[in-house]
């Protein structure tokens, strides 16, 4: 272990009224989440691949609709997502 270095890390930190992010996050920087969120809920027109009605669905819905028929199929994963999402994981 090197000698410079307390175990507390005294030598490691940042010295009296400096940040280590001075500027901080930049304004108008959207989160992840957020990004995702709006992503998923812009409408398309599409077929239901369940029904074969062409449908006006949010993205979020034709994600659920291709794991369902997915499980329909008899993808095992692909159930159990949805299995878990409707019931919780047991």
């Amino acid at each position: 272990m090197r000698d410079d270095i307390y175990l507390d890390g005294v030598k490691t930190r940042f010295q009296k009224r400096q940040s280590g992010n001075p500027n901080g996050r930049p304004k108008g920087r959207k989160e992840k989440a957020k990004q995702i969120r709006h992503c998923l809920s812009v409408t398309a027109k599409a077929e239901n691949c369940l029904t074969g009605e062409p449908m006006t669905l949010s993205i979020e819905e034709l994600i659920t609709l291709a794991i369902m028929a997915k499980a329909l199929k008899g993808d095992t994963a692909a159930y159990r997502a949805i299995m878990d999402f409707a019931y919780g994981k047991l």
